[in-house]
């Protein structure tokens, strides 16, 4: 039995299956005369033409490579190619369409995720850019207020008259000139003589930057030692400046304030903080602590000071004291001696004494255990004593000083040399009065 032959493809000669239409190797129709024009189709004007079966057979599928796409680029984000038109692809049992590739899908839109975080970027800054207006303008605002109200100050300052107490009408303290008083007074505190030379009031002094107060009040002064010793005079506790209404204020600071040496001399200022333009003639300096022998000097051009002043006498007053000759010939009154000052209340009592040694024998001194000066009711030993330990038997011409603490209110004294049995002769006791 003669087979029949198999069709083959017309355009690329691949062997077709018995009702193939479309070759599976090139796609090209089975139907050599595909592409010729048609005949005019059956049961419309040709009775004869054959009936075409209502069911057309499926094709089969086109080979694997055919749907197999080449590679593309990356299409650029956002870009979307659409079917083109008439472009289909028959459909067979059990095909799965291949997945469409990563970069063929739609990308999600991010433009208004990033919009909207430039917005808030953008409010942000410009927040900031009216922050910074806004202060800036804030700023130049109060300078604008503070040059106008510093303005209007001045001019009120300049226009208004001062009040006794040195304020402008306004309140504000009023900048004075440097003026100067003479004074010109001299007192001695702590055995050091202190000349106050003069007086000054101002606004301030360059060269104290201690002091910060509406005013200074300036003591210039001069100081020398003529005592044995260095003297610390301690300004901050023994100089105060007493105003018109009884206030007192302490020393604020001075210039040097070291001790002064023996015969040293210097020049030195001394400040005091003052609040009110206070009338300078109407103040007064107090010189001593509070539980020592205070002065009080005016600071007005020669002031009187000479209740402060030394006081000395010359009685001359001859006496016989354990077979030696003696002479009281000076007595001197101060408020301090030996580098200190008085107690309250008190003064010093110095008395010199002369004395000629006839004798034999030595004479020793100890003016602790036999001088003493008597006021009233009040008997004191000595506080200090110049003498020598002894005088030698035939000399003359020894000298010496006892200092007795003694009431400011007694004038009248009697200097006591008690009796001692320790000498050759015995001394009996004399006794030798004086006034001061």
């Amino acid at each position: 039995m003669a087979q029949s032959s198999q069709p083959s493809c017309p355009h690329c000669g691949t062997p077709l299956a018995p009702g193939q239409r479309f070759c599976s190797n090139c796609g090209a129709s089975a139907d050599p005369n595909f592409g010729k024009p048609t005949a005019m189709g059956s049961g419309v004007n040709n009775p004869q033409a054959p009936e075409l079966p209502t069911e057309l057979p499926v094709p089969p599928p086109p080979p694997e490579h055919y749907y197999a796409q080449p590679a593309q680029p990356t299409p650029a984000p956002n870009t979307f190619y659409p079917p083109q038109q008439g472009q289909s692809y028959p459909s067979q049992q059990g095909y799965q369409p291949a997945p469409v590739p990563a970069y063929a899908q739609p990308v999600k839109d991010s433009s208004k995720s990033v919009l909207g975080q430039l917005g808030c970027g953008v409010l942000v800054v410009i927040l900031l850019i009216v922050g910074v207006c806004g202060g800036a303008s804030y700023l130049v605002y109060r300078y604008v207020v503070s040059a106008a109200s510093s303005t209007s100050s001045t001019t009120s300052t300049s226009n208004s008259t001062t009040t006794g107490n040195g304020y402008g009408t306004n309140g504000t303290p009023q900048a004075i000139p440097t003026t100067t008083t003479q004074v010109n007074a001299v007192v001695t505190y702590a055995s050091v003589d202190v000349t106050i030379v003069n007086v000054q009031k101002a606004s301030s002094f360059t060269n104290d930057t201690n002091i910060s107060s509406p005013y200074v009040v300036r003591l210039n002064i001069k100081e020398h030692n003529p005592s044995t010793g260095s003297v610390y005079m301690f300004y901050g506790d023994n100089f105060h400046l007493l105003l018109s209404d009884g206030t007192s204020i302490a020393a604020g600071s001075e210039h040097d304030s070291t001790g002064i040496g023996q015969d040293v001399t210097r020049s030195n200022w001394v400040d005091f903080p003052v609040t009110t333009n206070v009338d300078v003639s109407k103040l007064t300096l107090r010189i001593g602590g509070a539980n020592e022998a205070q002065m009080d000097v005016l600071l007005t051009a020669s002031p009187d000071v000479s209740k402060y002043q030394l006081k000395t006498i010359r009685p001359n007053s001859a006496f016989t004291y354990a077979g030696l000759n003696w002479t009281l010939t000076t007595v001197t009154s101060s408020l301090s001696a030996y580098g200190k000052q008085a107690t309250t209340g008190m003064r010093y009592i110095t008395v010199t004494l002369k004395a000629n040694n006839p004798t034999q024998n030595s004479f020793y001194v100890f003016p602790n255990d036999y001088a003493r000066l008597q006021a009233g009711t009040t008997t004191s030993p000595p506080s200090d004593n110049t003498f020598s330990s002894s005088i030698a038997a035939g000399t003359t011409g020894s000298t010496g000083t006892i200092t007795f603490l003694m009431p400011q209110s007694a004038t009248s004294f009697t200097l006591i040399m008690l009796p001692r049995s320790d000498t050759t002769p015995a001394a009996t006791q004399v006794t030798t009065t004086f006034q001061i």
